[in-house]
């Protein structure tokens, strides 16, 4: 009487576990309500055509479970209609199952910038830049100088402008010493202020990070100009300060440099610019033995040199009007 029974117990496992199976390929609870629809409620107790009764349902059930599957993959396309303008956003199962596209809300294409815009614009702006600076090329005589440029963007690149100057000189230990170990006074010259016309153009920009707290931008730039340089001659002897006479020389200068921008309207700037002098020195011979008793003749006997006076300058650019527009969009 055991072995019956168990052998029923296992068989009713059986059916049991192969109908969940069936249930769960979609043919199983689709099939069961049509079937009980169908066949009336004692159909249960068996018959010929019950198999059959059975079996139809479960045909007709295919096209609800296909219907049920096609909403299921018709979702992502409904998704990418929600909103018109807005961008999908596609997320793939980390499993490799398949692709699922849902849509997003807070991004759109404005947002992607692909090449940020420059943070500084000077096209049609005024720069005032006052600016202080010494030479660097000259071991015995250096000057100190006091100056401003002025200068007008024509394009964000492009500029013209003019350029003020006025000098103080400061005689160095070098020329010192020079007397004192050959016996010799040296001729120089001192400036005493002078002005030019420039063009400028800045082939690069570029930004860093400063303390990997903000962004600074900057500039470097390149310029060329010429002008003016009012100089007067150091006399070797102070008794012949008299013979002592000014030249007003004709000077081209080039000249490097960068900006950095701090606001939108004031930057600070480095300079290091050449100023190419064809200056005039004091008469190699004594002007009082030579018999020169003003400072004309003095002129007219001086002996000529090209002179590079390289200047390193340090200001700050004021721009006007202080504010700037973008013309084109972002």
């Amino acid at each position: 009487m055991k072995r019956p029974a168990i052998c029923f117990f296992v068989w009713v496992a059986i059916v049991g576990w192969a109908a969940t199976g069936h249930a769960k390929k979609g043919g199983g609870k689709a099939a069961a309500p049509a079937a009980a629809a169908d066949q009336p409620a004692d159909s249960s107790a068996g018959g010929g055509d019950s198999g059959d009764q059975k079996a139809a349902p479960a045909d007709d059930a295919k096209p609800a479970a296909g219907g049920k599957a096609g909403g299921a993959a018709a979702a992502p396309s409904e998704s990418l209609e929600a909103e018109e303008g807005q961008p999908a956003k596609v997320e793939e199962d980390i499993g490799g199952g398949p692709k699922v596209v849902r849509p997003s809300s807070t991004l759109s294409w404005s947002d992607i910038v692909v090449v940020p815009r420059k943070r500084f614009l000077k096209g049609g702006r005024f720069e005032f830049q006052p600016f202080t600076g010494m030479s660097v090329n000259d071991s015995l005589i250096r000057h100190y100088v006091f100056g401003a440029d002025l200068n007008f963007y024509l394009t964000d690149v492009f500029w013209i402008g003019v350029q003020g100057q006025y000098f103080l000189k400061q005689l160095t230990n070098q020329e010192e010493l020079v007397g004192l170990e050959y016996n010799r006074a040296p001729t120089l010259n001192k400036y005493l202020y002078g002005g030019s016309l420039n063009f400028g153009y800045v082939p690069l920009y570029g930004k860093f990070a400063l303390f990997n707290r903000s962004i600074m931008h900057w500039e470097m730039w390149a310029s060329a100009g010429v002008g003016v340089t009012i100089t007067k001659v150091i006399p070797r002897d102070p008794a012949n300060d008299s013979l002592a006479f000014q030249n007003t020389d004709l000077t081209p200068n080039v000249g490097i440099g960068s900006r950095f921008f701090l606001f939108d309207w004031l930057t600070v700037n480095f300079a290091l610019r050449d100023y190419i002098v064809p200056d005039k020195f004091e008469p190699i011979n004594d002007g009082a033995a030579a018999g020169i008793t003003t400072a004309d003749q003095a002129k007219a006997n001086a002996h000529s040199a090209l002179v590079n006076n390289l200047m390193f300058y340090v200001g700050a650019g004021i721009y006007l009007p202080t504010k700037f527009q973008y013309k084109t969009p972002r």
